[in-house]
């Protein structure tokens, strides 16, 4: 079985580039690139030194996770400067079980799963 290698193509429903963590059939599984600190009032990624190619801002990955079909990616990856790994370990690819060493127990990670905000009950005006 092949390893995917992890890679940063354009992702065409916004033109930007989308980081792509894995591949299940006909879709990719991938995070959204920005230069924003927060997406959706939530932290993103940042990721030092921008490893694309002719860009120099600092690049934040979105946590939340997205998929979406190949045919709407680029056919090509994004060119990297000359060595830099992209292969991020604390990107894991979420809904994956994965089994802690110091125990036997399965733990779902995952960075799709966002709690909902609660609105705070008030008095009613009467």
């Amino acid at each position: 079985m092949k390893k995917f290698i992890r890679h940063f193509r354009i992702y065409f429903k916004n033109n930007h580039p989308a980081y792509i963590v894995d591949e299940e059939g006909n879709t990719y599984v991938f995070h959204r690139v920005t230069h924003s600190k927060t997406s959706g009032g939530r932290k993103n990624w940042k990721i030092t030194p921008n490893p694309l190619k002719g860009y120099y801002k600092p690049l934040y990955i979105v946590k939340q996770e997205k998929r979406d079909l190949k045919g709407r990616f680029s056919l090509f990856e994004i060119e990297l400067k000359d060595g830099v790994d992209v292969s991020y370990p604390d990107i894991k690819k979420a809904g994956r079980t994965q089994i802690h060493q110091d125990d036997d127990r399965e733990t779902i990670t995952s960075s799709t799963i966002i709690k909902p905000k609660h609105k705070k009950k008030g008095k009613k005006n009467g």
